[in-house]
């Protein structure tokens, strides 16, 4: 079996195969919740166009991380199940990747509360 895509429909084919691996990832469908929830927020609190596209961009970013994050532990899965400290590392360091871009949507969340109570006191 080759799995370099020779042209545009199998590269297609195998970006849809990976949203359905995604899909089916607890930690992907929380992910998927966040993006929700973002246009939820954006619908209540109507924030200026600089916070929607953060409050857009960041949860498909992070959707984006946990596929690569999935992607490292499917792979170290395979490389080994025996435990190893840099099997460790690499999951953790997946891991840590989703934890820093989640802090910075917090960021987000916050200042964009804080501009909207911040003008409405005003």
């Amino acid at each position: 079996m080759r799995y370099k895509n020779k042209n545009l429909i199998s590269a297609l084919r195998s970006s849809i195969n990976g949203l359905k691996i995604l899909a089916s990832e607890k930690a992907a469908i929380r992910e998927i919740y966040l993006l929700l929830f973002s246009i939820f927020f954006i619908y209540i609190i109507k924030p200026n166009i600089i916070y929607i596209l953060w409050l857009i961009i960041l949860p498909c970013l992070i959707l984006s991380i946990e596929a690569l994050n999935t992607a490292i532990e499917y792979t170290c899965d395979k490389i080994t199940i025996k435990k190893s400290d840099k099997i460790k590392k690499a999951k953790d360091l997946g891991s840590a990747s989703i934890f820093i871009s989640l802090l910075v949507y917090a960021i987000v969340i916050i200042f964009c509360i804080y501009e909207k109570v911040r003008v409405n006191l005003i």
